[in-house]
């Protein structure tokens, strides 16, 4: 399905320097992705090159779980924190809802614009974290999860994007 590799080279000017040096430009790329670090420049750019974006900790590691817009959320749907922050990936169509759905549509697959990869080594956190198909965030809740962006800051690892 894709002749690349998936790419943690994640910059803008990381990708151009790739095209640029007439190289084939990956077909994957990994960002950190919640709604502390949205990174809505580099979604948008690999969407409009038809890259698809690889979330990784759209949990925050656990680091976020506790802040008080989420908590507040999740006590109002009567779900756990990190429910929330996988139904915000979900409805921002971001999600693995339509990458299962149209798993031989290549097309589709790019019109995901990422795919939110939540893990977990707890088989009940596994469970949890796929019972998020029976409730939905209304527009306030998904314009305060929005209000979340740190940018860079809200990185809870290695922030690769920004380097040089």
């Amino acid at each position: 399905m894709f002749t690349q590799p998936p790419s943690t080279y994640s910059g803008i000017h990381h990708l151009e320097e790739i095209k640029n040096a007439g190289l084939e430009v990956p077909s994957i790329n990994q960002i950190e992705l919640h709604p502390f670090c949205q990174q809505r420049e580099i979604v948008d750019y690999c969407f409009q090159n038809q890259i698809v974006v690889q979330a990784y900790s759209p949990l925050t590691r656990g680091k976020r779980l506790d802040d008080e817009t989420v908590e507040g959320i999740a006590k109002k749907h009567k779900k756990d924190p990190a429910q929330v922050l996988i139904r915000w990936s979900l409805q921002k169509g971001y999600g693995l809802r339509r990458l299962y759905h149209n798993l031989g549509n290549l097309m589709t697959l790019f019109a995901t614009r990422f795919v939110s990869l939540p893990k977990s080594s707890s088989p009940e956190r596994v469970l949890s974290n796929s019972q998020v198909y029976d409730f939905e965030l209304d527009a306030q809740d998904m314009e305060a999860l929005n209000g979340l962006d740190e940018g860079a800051a809200g990185a809870t690892s290695w922030h690769p994007v920004t380097a040089p």
